[in-house]
């Protein structure tokens, strides 16, 4: 034990090279209301949740699993805080680490939403075609519920 903690920190560790993506939208109602649509979008997209959450359905513990080309993916919300925050980890996807957050800020009678995802690739490109397509995922769902937000705010406009 006295060896481990004498050549503790004598050599350095390999630095993680983690991947950031973020994907902002100025998204049209309130903060509850997009809140709620990203939610109910994520379990529609999947086809429902396998476990409902903690509150149910979309709380804390949901999980849902879904097929992106060949790969078979399940997503866990580890912390919910509706109507602010929500975070998740995937797994089934080529990556060591893939830990999606969505915040939501409000601006009055819209809000921003920023989604941003923290990957650990795999080494040697493993996971650069997966990066790409996990960009283009964040971007067409965050339009996606602006699209949503938008029939939302129309309908309760009227």
């Amino acid at each position: 034990m006295a060896d481990r903690q004498e050549n503790l920190g004598a050599e350095p560790r390999p630095k993680k090279e983690y991947v950031t993506i973020v994907v902002e939208r100025e998204v049209p109602a309130p903060r509850a209301a997009a809140f709620d649509a990203l939610c109910t979008l994520i379990s529609e997209r999947a086809g429902g949740y396998v476990t409902e959450g903690d509150p149910a359905p979309h709380g804390l513990g949901a999980r849902v699993e879904f097929t992106v080309g060949d790969l078979h993916l399940a997503e866990q919300v580890i912390s919910f805080e509706p109507p602010w925050r929500r975070v998740y980890e995937l797994n089934g996807a080529p990556v060591v680490l893939y830990q999606g957050t969505t915040v939501f800020t409000d601006r009055g009678e819209t809000c921003l939403m920023a989604w941003s995802l923290v990957i650990d690739p795999l080494p040697d490109g493993g996971s650069d075609r997966f990066l790409v397509a996990a960009e283009t995922f964040l971007d067409d769902f965050a339009d996606a519920l602006v699209a949503r937000a938008e029939i939302i705010s129309l309908s309760t406009s009227d």
